[in-house]
């Protein structure tokens, strides 16, 4: 019952129609409300020999598959907001970019029903924003932040954008600030690709909680943020070589059975950790993020990342740089069977689904916005990246070096 009345929220709200509160209390124009926000992109990588990605949502990107690349980050952005009375209201957003199967299928990013009994609380059930960190339930939108996109070596690894199930924020001034506690919990839904195949992760029923401690004073706004994801479903045609290596013929071994129950996806666990501080004071804006993924499968490594921005507006130009890293902490686990033919290609599946030789990555980042005119920027960045072995791009070839310098111009704006 739980999962149905999150999976549609927009249903569970025209069955409450009747009940929240007589509707002439508002102008008619004020029940219902649209708008929209998009971005149009251009990218162009420097080596052909990798694809370098927004996030791991994405199969393809700029550099192997095409070098100038007009969809990584290009979307379109839809958004229905309807206020029933003065404590509920609704939302649906529908976000069309590029996914997983390399689509531009819209998707519903929000859709949910809000409840707000008086300023310090606020309850909502639905498809909602997954924000434990700084920024994260508008990301999507370009014109909300500074750069062309969100640090890749810090968000690219957070695929996950949005949950269905509920969450509480609560309110509550301390000192000459104020804090705001938000707890929440629900399934995932998206589906991520699997590099190297056609196939795509489903995160589809796989528990996910976590929350947040904000606290804002004045131009300083801090944040910490905890979340806990169970992942329901196994990668696709993993469990052929799970079967293998639990396979009576190899027991006289020591090492495949375990090998096997630490590669696995199914039934293991990923958090995601995170801290973050801005300042924003007329001109000058600093940007720090730090965060922590461990995960309980060798399949996908545990890895830490953080970001310093900063940035300076002089009349409708902002100038920013940035230093951005990612560093997967990877341990080789050894698979036990002997390195003879007889064996060679269980040998040769295990060491693809575990990223042992993966490096750091590293970004700086040079860019300048342009506020055109009100709801419209135009935004120019050059990215110099080193990571060899990132889990973070597509495609890579063997005599890729690592290097790229990556080149974007972006034109936001919201409607």
């Amino acid at each position: 019952m739980f999962r149905y009345l999150i999976r549609y929220p927009l249903m569970l709200l025209l069955m409450l129609l009747p009940g929240l509160g007589r509707a002439e209390e508002y102008a008619e124009q004020d029940l219902f409300s649209l708008s929209g926000f998009a971005t149009l992109g251009a990218v162009y990588n420097s080596t052909d020999q990798a694809d370098f990605l927004r996030d791991l949502s994405q199969r393809e990107g700029a550099g192997y598959t095409r070098q100038l690349d007009f969809g990584l980050d290009s979307l379109l952005g839809l958004q229905l907001d309807a206020k029933i009375n003065a404590e509920v209201s609704a939302s649906a957003q529908l976000l069309s970019h590029r996914r997983y199967d390399n689509s531009y299928t819209p998707e519903l990013n929000w859709g949910f029903v809000k409840y707000t009994p008086n300023d310090s609380v606020q309850a909502r059930i639905g498809r909602l924003g997954f924000d434990v960190y700084m920024q994260a339930d508008s990301r999507s939108v370009g014109y909300s932040y500074l750069p062309v996109r969100p640090p890749v070596d810090y968000y690219g690894g957070l695929p996950i954008s949005y949950l269905d199930g509920v969450d509480v924020v609560l309110k509550h001034p301390i000192g000459e600030g104020i804090a705001r506690l938000e707890l929440a919990m629900g399934y995932a839904r998206e589906k991520l690709p699997v590099q190297g195949s056609d196939h795509s992760l489903d995160l589809s029923g796989s528990p996910l909680w976590g929350g947040y401690l904000d606290y804002q004073l004045q131009n300083w706004q801090f944040r910490v943020g905890y979340a806990r994801l169970n992942l329901e479903n196994e990668l696709p045609d993993l469990d052929l070589l799970l079967n293998v290596l639990r396979s009576p013929q190899l027991q006289s071994f020591p090492g495949p059975a375990q090998f096997a129950d630490d590669a696995m996806i199914k039934g293991k666990m990923v958090e995601f950790i995170s801290a973050g501080m801005i300042y924003d004071n007329g001109p000058l804006q600093i940007q720090l993020m730090l965060r922590r993924l461990l995960a309980t499968t060798i399949s996908y490594p545990d890895n830490d990342a953080g970001y310093l921005m900063l940035a300076y507006r002089v009349g409708p130009f902002t100038p920013y740089v940035s230093y951005s890293i990612v560093k997967p902490k990877v341990i080789k686990h050894d698979v036990g069977l002997p390195d003879i033919p007889a064996f060679s290609q269980v040998n040769g599946l295990s060491r693809l689904i575990q990223p042992y030789p993966l490096n750091d990555q590293s970004t700086y980042s040079l860019g300048v916005r342009y506020d055109v005119m009100r709801n419209l920027d135009l935004k120019f960045q050059v990215d110099r990246v080193d990571g060899r072995d990132s889990f973070q791009w597509a495609n890579k070839q063997p005599s890729w070096d690592g290097r790229a310098t990556i080149y974007s111009l972006t034109l936001d704006f919201i409607f």
